[in-house]
């Protein structure tokens, strides 16, 4: 897919506006090189007890320069939701275009808890997984700790389903070792 949502098969258009259960309007859209400011200050704006449990350690600029410099939709696709110019979400699909995972591809969100419950991460990830369809993936996975409720809720809304639980197998950014959830959507049974 192209910044302009061009891709095999299919046509997705972005970007694309979502009205939201209280009335405000997102666009979503692919994340492109110049969001890196609007990325960086997105991610420094959710709760440190959040963040915590995120991958990467999201608040430092060269975590962020190193995604929008390195940007491969073909195995990594962004996609950020804009309420009046400032990013409110970001939703991945990470995938390998090789090898005996290629069929499959992760999942991860993060939206603005001041924005939560209105609609926004539903519509998001029904964006990934139509996007998943079209690539051709058969299975979608998310991995959470179960600290991260609202995202295991919002996963699970949309038919993921818990798969394991490896005790103690992530380390949090503070160095806290953390169960891991695994859930998945097995697209190819649908």
């Amino acid at each position: 897919m192209t910044e302009g949502g061009e891709r095999r098969g299919r046509q997705k258009t972005f970007p694309r506006r979502i009205a939201l259960k209280d009335g405000r309007v997102a666009t979503i859209r692919l994340m492109v090189r110049r969001d890196k400011d609007k990325l960086l200050r997105f991610f420094r704006g959710i709760p440190e007890e959040e963040r915590i449990f995120l991958r990467d350690d999201v608040t430092r600029p060269e975590t962020i320069e190193a995604w929008a410099r390195d940007l491969d939709y073909r195995t990594v696709l962004p996609i950020v939701a804009e309420i009046e110019g400032r990013i409110v979400a970001d939703a991945t699909l990470h995938r390998r275009p090789y090898g005996w995972m290629q069929h499959v591809a992760e999942v991860r969100i993060v939206v603005d808890p001041s924005i939560r419950g209105k609609g926004l991460g539903h519509a998001l990830l029904a964006e990934i997984l139509d996007i998943a369809r079209t690539w051709g993936m058969e299975i979608l996975v998310s991995e959470l700790t179960p600290e991260q409720k609202a995202a295991i809720r919002l996963v699970k809304s949309v038919g993921f389903k818990r798969e394991a639980s490896l005790r103690r197998h992530v380390k949090d950014l503070s160095g806290t070792p953390r169960d891991l959830l695994v859930l998945t959507r097995r697209l190819a049974d649908e």
